[in-house]
């Protein structure tokens, strides 16, 4: 079905709420479908460190929340990680693969 092959990049457009638990923003998938339960990083590479892990919470269309985000499609989403409060507006994050 070609779901979920190649990498997931979304460009940061706007930073909505910043919390102790991650950072709601407003992005654009610039390649591939985003999915709730996805880890990106902010450095990108198969060599991305734990430390620089986000993990996509939710995602939000219209106000209402939903299964994907592809591209070239804008939506809210909650970013949660560490490094979470580092994200700045036009940085890309990209997916990363799961182990195992």
């Amino acid at each position: 079905m070609g779901e979920g092959v190649g990498e997931v990049r979304l460009q940061i457009l706007e930073i909505v709420a910043v919390n102790a638990e991650g950072v709601v923003c407003v992005v654009r998938c610039l390649s591939g479908t985003a999915h709730p339960g996805m880890v990106f990083s902010m450095s990108g590479g198969a060599e991305a460190g734990a430390r620089s892990a986000l993990n996509l919470e939710w995602i939000e269309r219209y106000d209402f929340r939903t299964d994907i985000l592809d591209a070239p499609h804008v939506a809210k989403v909650n970013l949660c990680g560490p490094m979470a409060s580092q994200l700045r507006l036009d940085a890309t994050v990209s997916s990363v693969a799961r182990q195992g």
